[in-house]
């Protein structure tokens, strides 16, 4: 077993240690000779804490060997995007801004891992500043997607995702603004979490929008999503936005989901899908239906004002986050990556009659949603309209014809749950005509991750997705 234990997801390398088949140590060298080989390549990480990880390895086999279990990553290597504070380690938040920073403290996050017993393998890269959905940068080096390496892997949160991809980590942590977990969860292959708002602490992460950030996990398994969650969720008395109920309590999935309704809402389907896109989403909304019954059509009122009201509460926090907090802008505005310097130039003209007015719009697409919750209990939709751009061009990709933005190719799917606060979950459910995977996201009500979690692990079940993959050389 030692030479295929990077291979292992994290419910596979907890039942070797308990049957003493490995050992955290053997684990660690595993991932970390997995990183060597295949990360030249894909960039999926900036740093590794190696030397950190490998005391940590220590520990926690010296634990398992006494009978001591502190959870569910107990001995896991986990990867952290470029936005989470990891002590000792270099965190840049993917900017020439603060190139060579280096993290004095743990985000609340990382505290938590670590005291989970989990193992801080290394900091993965993110788009600058979390405000992009290509992970490309000119200077700061680009990920490139595991399964076609000519496209983008998605972002923000693009190295954790092709790290879990390729097999370098099991876990990794990701933000999600506007679908920075599960755009490159869907397009690296792997199951993304955006849990409800507020269930994971901002705290020692870097907030691009503090209303509409939430922390997430990308795992190959769900049941990989549901360990992360059970030991990171929780409140925190340093984020305002979680609450005394954040934690979560695993429970039993399937029985979590007996009787469920599922729901199609065809208004929110925000761009034609791309024919291979139309097939694979369809193909598994029939493998659901087959274990659940037939989805309802619900309808979903103004979905317009949807993607202005979001695109404007974005803006306002992330110039109050970069002049105000971090106190960069404009004073270095130099400094900033092409893509980004635009998006803070116009967020500078967002007024507080504008941000105010997004908020209430922000209010009335929640209460929307608590009405289509009434008649359904999870909603299928896709997580993107079509492939991912190619590394050479990533802000533009042709679909049906015409080259558009690229960004217009997915918020219009993934934005709505942000701006909603509800969890969601992109499950792998195929793979495209220029090779690269295609996933559907379940959305659940507010607070009910173990709808999202259990209907996608029926479609986990009836869907196997791959397992893992390698670039191509």
């Amino acid at each position: 077993m030692p030479g295929d234990l990077w291979s292992l997801d994290a419910a596979e390398l907890h039942e070797a240690y308990t049957r003493g088949r490995a050992s955290p140590v053997e684990v660690l060298d595993a991932c970390l000779g997995r990183i060597a080989e295949v990360d030249p390549t894909i960039g999926a990480f900036t740093s590794l804490t190696d030397e950190s990880a490998r005391a940590e390895a220590e520990v926690a086999a010296d634990e398992l060997a006494r009978g001591v279990r502190r959870g569910p990553l107990h001995g896991i290597p986990v990867a952290l995007k470029d936005l989470f504070d990891v002590r000792g380690a270099v965190v840049a938040y993917g900017s020439p801004v603060f190139d060579g920073r280096v993290a004095t403290h743990d985000a609340h996050l990382v505290t938590k891992l670590r005291a989970a017993g989990a193992l801080i393998v290394g900091v993965t890269r993110a788009h600058e500043f979390a405000w992009g959905l290509t992970t490309q940068h000119a200077t700061m080096g680009s990920t490139r997607n595991p399964w076609n390496t000519d496209r983008v892997p998605g972002g923000s949160s693009g190295g954790s995702a092709a790290a879990v991809a390729t097999g370098m980590v099991p876990l990794a942590l990701g933000s999600d603004t506007g679908g920075s977990v599960r755009v490159p969860a869907a397009y690296c292959g792997v199951m993304g979490l955006k849990p409800t708002y507020g269930r994971l602490s901002q705290a020692g992460a870097l907030r691009l929008s503090r209303s509409l950030d939430h922390p997430g996990v990308f795992a190959r398994t769900v049941d990989g999503l549901a360990r992360g969650l059970e030991v990171l969720a929780g409140d925190d008395p340093e984020d305002l936005s979680t609450h005394p109920d954040s934690a979560w309590e695993p429970i039993d999935l399937d029985a979590a989901v007996s009787g469920v309704r599922l729901g199609r809402v065809p208004d929110l389907h925000g761009m034609r899908l791309a024919p291979d896109h139309e097939a694979a989403f369809q193909h598994a909304v029939a493998a659901a239906e087959s274990a659940f019954g037939e989805a309802d059509e619900v309808a979903f009122p103004e979905p317009e004002a949807i993607l202005p009201a979001w695109a404007v509460i974005q803006q306002a926090e992330a110039y109050d986050t970069h002049t105000r907090i971090l106190g960069t802008w404009p004073g270095q505005a130099d400094d900033y990556g092409a893509d980004v310097r635009p998006l803070m130039e116009r967020a500078a003209d967002v007024g507080i009659g504008d941000y105010l007015a997004a908020s209430d719009e922000a209010q009335r697409v929640r209460r929307r949603f608590e009405a289509v919750f009434r008649s359904v209990d999870v909603l299928l939709t896709p997580v993107t309209a079509g492939p991912p751009s190619t590394c050479a061009d990533p802000g533009n990709v042709e679909h049906h014809g015409e080259v558009i933005r690229f960004r217009r190719l997915v918020l219009g799917y993934t934005v709505p749950q942000n701006l909603a606060g509800l969890p969601s979950c992109a499950v792998p459910v195929g793979v495209d005509d220029v090779g690269v995977p295609v996933a559907v996201q379940v959305t659940a009500p507010w607070g009910r991750e173990d709808l999202a979690l259990g209907v996608a692990r029926r479609l986990e079940q009836l869907l196997p997705p791959p397992r893992w993959t390698a670039p191509q050389a």
